[in-house]
């Protein structure tokens, strides 16, 4: 307890004398205030429209006995927009205030301007001399701050046949300030390689970049994948969200499935038997599996199982083996179970249930015993905790939401009896400011010493912006005997950033956190007169204040952040302190595929409260290329109070250092995939050398068949007087088989087989090719034939359908594309071809004329005799196509941005086809060429 007191009124002590050093400031700048001659704006922030004039008034106050002399009024920068501003010579007199209109327009130049502020410096002469004031005000813009990301087309597809494919991202700032922003991707579900998976930009206002992204399928032998890419654009100077899209993505294959269950990140629809060796003997028989199915017409079902063989003594284990079983809104799982938000650990074996109802209420119950396995014979089968729980969710994701929870543990292992209930609720206020709260309440019971213990959690936390502060308060406080997650802690995390443009900030953080938990006496033996001989007692914390300074330049992001800090552990054996001053910088950058990110943290510090101070240093350098990665740290000297656990001469120096590297790769046309890893770890501290090598490979022998592999080798030297090493080995090589999920029930099957029909007889006939690798739509449900021409759409309900084939394969349907599926379907489909047209843009350039222009996404337009017209987009090689029916075109472009020589060409198209190719030519607009000659 006195240490608990100690930290109590050093707390204490830095409130008070931080309450005394902001009065004192307060105090300072109420005298800096009084001054004879104020100059300051009418309005401190002004709202402004794009086009639209704006004044505001500049007022000059004179307080002081004499008259004063206003030589000069400046604007500070040269404003885009400054219309009118008062520069002429005045003399104010004494006691006399003047009003003075300053007027600008909001243009695009003016709404690009990096700072919002408006400042102007005022000189004017008294009797004795001459002085400068300044004067601003903030300029609210009206504009949109959001980060667009988009693609051309809503579909973007990916052809498994082809190593590789590639989508174009647009990157939109739709604001007026400059912006450097990280864009993450994220493959939902995961099964995606997406080069780069993070990629930096800077945008200047209203400006549009597209960037590339490469995409392989990592696991191609996975049917039916429809993916979305969830693409994130992340401030990388206020660190906060700024735009958001998912982006959706088909993998065409020529069995599509339309009803597709979600996929789990181990997979579905897979089994994987595989042979685990390592080097301490312990070898067995794993399997794997996962499959979804519908077990009635309203009833669907997924099976999930997991097992190990040990040949030696025949013994098994079943784990992560469950049954699940959902209708409509409810959903049943059977088998292994864990749950979360209960503010409790909540995992084992037997039954979770929960359902839907009414405007997004949730209500989830559960019942299990707390054992990792679902059955098994190898492990000693043990009686776990009972648990019981409910949870209630309600509210929704716009204003406010919340959630009720209750857990009952009953632990014969501790003989313990635990209740704990916990309720959160989040508010948004607007979209400046929201505050979530936390309550718990909890009660213990010791069954053999009857001792009991009740405790409580309290939590608030509020993020809003107020101007150009940004603000943050994150509290939790739970008492020493709450039985949650968070038993005995307190945190209080208070944050104040400002924003001096939108590549400089500013904050001043300061962090206080402790655990001091509080547990029954143990249950199995007699309570004795030392407490400590039935407790389990430890104490951590650290108290921090820091300040930083972080800024952008171009392609480059710097931090730099002083700190001050205390930490403290104990327990009953050992009680340490570290204090310490520390300085932390990082620089991080993004050129191209390279990325590259630098934190170094110097300390200097001194433990236990002796006089001696020592100096510390750890870095982490890490470097990427593509799907490679380099990540190296080094440590010299205790950086943390836990080092000093083993620090036992404060005079010896010691280095720690690691390095360790990551490859992913898709080789062999992609039937090869993986993973590389190795690392090496070094401690003078502990005295010990510690290396690893780590793969993972999957090599798909056919679309739906697989073999996997793993190894990993770990080998431990010993540094120290009585040195000793050790080695360790594991690998595992398996068999992996993919499934198609079956048609289900009240769902139909539709087959299609796609050839040219040379004779217009509708029949598939001798020497009449078919359409292989060919798009094909049915609806919105996109597929790819295969080799044969067939393409399979599974899982179909009832209803009217439209089929498309994709306008590259040249060609237009024999048949009605409107179809009704109420059975099974098997048609071969017969298609005429198409003639293709193709055309290109070519610039006319002048003498001395080296600026490239961009031509791409040009519309050219493809107008018949009976009206229809067809559209055309220009490339990125400044070329088009079109696939037409024979008979007379009008080609043209409407787009104003260059001069066309010849705007709208006639050709006349064969069936014996097209092979001149269309060249619309170009001249830039307003581009002269001036050459002086001598």
């Amino acid at each position: 307890m006195k240490l608990q007191n100690d930290i109590s009124i050093s707390i204490l002590r830095r409130t008070i004398l931080l309450f005394i050093f902001v009065l004192l400031h307060f105090s300072f700048a109420a005298a800096q205030e009084k001054k004879d001659v104020k100059t300051y704006f009418e309005n401190d922030t002004v709202a402004v429209e794009k086009n639209s004039t704006f004044t505001n008034f500049l007022i000059i106050e004179n307080k002081s006995s004499e008259a004063i002399t206003v030589q000069n009024i400046i604007p500070q920068d040269n404003y885009p927009g400054l219309l009118f501003f008062p520069n002429n010579n005045f003399i104010l007199g004494a006691a006399q205030s003047k009003k003075l209109p300053v007027k600008l327009i909001a243009n695009v130049d003016f709404m690009k301007l990096r700072s919002n502020e408006i400042n102007f410096q005022v000189s004017y002469i008294t009797s004795t001399d001459t002085k400068t004031e300044s004067a601003s005000f903030f300029a609210k813009k009206d504009e949109n701050k959001n980060i667009a990301i988009y693609t051309e087309s809503y579909e973007n597809f990916i052809n498994p046949a082809a190593p590789e494919s590639s989508i174009l991202l647009i990157i939109e700032n739709q604001g007026y300030s400059k912006r450097t922003v990280k864009i993450d991707l994220q493959s939902i579900p995961d099964g995606l390689e997406m080069i780069p998976k993070q990629h930096t930009i800077s945008l200047e206002g209203l400006e549009k970049q597209t960037i590339e992204i490469k995409i392989v399928a990592r696991r191609q032998n996975t049917l039916f994948p429809e993916f979305n890419i969830n693409a994130i654009a992340t401030d990388l100077l206020t660190n906060e969200i700024v735009g958001s899209n998912t982006l959706r993505l088909l993998i065409l294959s020529n069995n599509r499935q339309i009803s597709r269950e979600t996929e789990s990140v181990s997979g579905s629809n897979f089994a994987e038997i595989s042979y685990n060796e390592n080097s301490s003997g312990f070898n067995y028989l794993q399997l794997r599996g996962n499959t979804a199915f519908r077990v009635t017409e309203n009833v669907k079902s997924r099976l999930n199982i997991g097992a190990d063989y040990f040949a030696d003594g025949g013994r098994y284990n079943l784990y992560d083996t469950w049954l699940e079983l959902e209708r409509k809104n409810a959903k049943l799982r059977l088998g292994n179970v864990n749950s979360n938000d209960y503010e409790y650990p909540v995992f084992g074996r037997g039954a979770k249930f929960s359902t839907h109802f009414g405007n997004n209420k949730q209500i989830e119950v559960l019942a299990l015993e707390n054992n990792y396995n679902l059955y098994g014979t190898y492990f000693q089968q043990v009686q776990g905790s009972t648990i019981v729980g409910a949870k209630y969710g309600f509210g929704n994701t716009k204003s406010f939401n919340g959630k009720v929870s209750y857990i009952f543990d009953h632990d014969p292992r501790l003989n313990v009896d635990t209740q704990l209930a916990n309720a959160v609720s989040s508010i948004l206020i607007n979209d400046k400011h929201s505050i979530r709260t936390e309550v718990g309440v909890s009660h213990e019971k010791g069954l053999s010493n009857k001792d009991e213990n009740a405790g409580a959690l309290m939590g608030a936390n509020y993020e809003g912006k107020i101007g150009i502060w940004d603000l943050q308060s994150v509290n939790s406080f739970a008492t020493k005997s709450y039985a949650g997650i968070k038993r005995g802690s307190f945190f209080s995390n208070q944050r104040i950033a400002r924003q001096f443009s939108v590549s400089q900030r500013a904050f001043i953080q300061y962090q206080n956190s402790q655990v001091d938990p509080e547990f029954l006496t143990y249950q199995t033996t007699t309570i004795q007169a030392e407490p400590t001989a039935n407790l389990r007692y430890y104490f951590n914390s650290t108290e921090a204040l820091a300040t930083g300074y972080q800024f952008s330049a171009k392609n480059w992001n710097f931090l730099f952040s002083p700190k001050v800090e205390k930490q403290k552990t104990a327990n009953f054996q050992i009680s340490h302190e570290l204090f310490s001053y520390r300085l932390e910088a990082n620089v991080s950058t993004t050129l191209g595929a390279h990325g590259l990110n630098l934190t170094a943290e110097y300390s200097y510090s001194k433990k236990d409260n002796r006089t001696d101070w020592f100096n510390s240093l750890k870095t982490t350098l890490s470097y990427r290329y593509k799907s490679f990665s380099l990540n190296g740290t080094a440590q010299w000297n205790a950086n943390n109070v836990f080092d000093l656990n083993s620090y036992y001469d404060v005079d010896r120096n010691f280095i720690n250092y690691n390095l360790y590297a990551s490859y992913n790769f898709q080789i062999l046309d992609n039937n090869l995939i993986g993973s590389l890893s190795a690392g090496s770890f070094y401690s003078e501290l502990y005295k010990n050398l510690n290396t690893n090598v780590t793969g993972n490979l999957e090599y798909k022998i056919s679309p739906s068949w697989s073999s996997t592999g793993y190894f990993n080798v770990s080998g431990y030297k010993s540094t120290a007087e009585y040195a000793s090493s050790s080695s360790y080995y594991q690998f595992r090589v398996g068999i992996k088989k993919y499934f198609t999920a079956a048609t289900a029930l009240g769902n139909h099957k539709v087959t299609f087989q796609f050839f040219e029909d040379k004779n217009f007889n509708g029949l598939l006939e001798s020497g009449e090719p078919i359409f292989a690798n060919e798009i094909v739509k049915l609806d919105n449900y996109v597929a790819m034939t295969d080799k044969n021409g067939k393409v399979i759409f599974q899982n179909v309900p009832e209803g009217i359908y439209t089929l498309k084939v994709n306008e590259s394969a040249g060609a237009r349907l024999m048949i009605d594309p409107v179809m009704m599926v109420k059975s099974n379907i098997n048609r071969k489909v017969g298609l005429v071809k198409n003639i293709r047209v193709s055309g290109k843009l070519t610039e006319i350039k002048q003498a001395y004329d080296v600026l490239e222009t961009d031509v791409t996404g040009i519309i050219v337009y493809a107008k018949g005799e009976d009206g229809v017209i067809y559209t055309s987009v220009v490339n990125q090689k400044d070329e088009f196509e079109f696939f037409l029916k024979d008979g007379k075109y009008e080609l043209y472009i409407e787009n104003d941005k260059y001069n066309y020589a010849k705007p709208s060409q006639i050709i006349q198209v064969t069936k014996e086809g097209y092979s001149t190719i269309v060249i619309f030519e170009y001249t830039k607009k307003n581009t002269i060429i001036k050459v002086k000659k001598f």
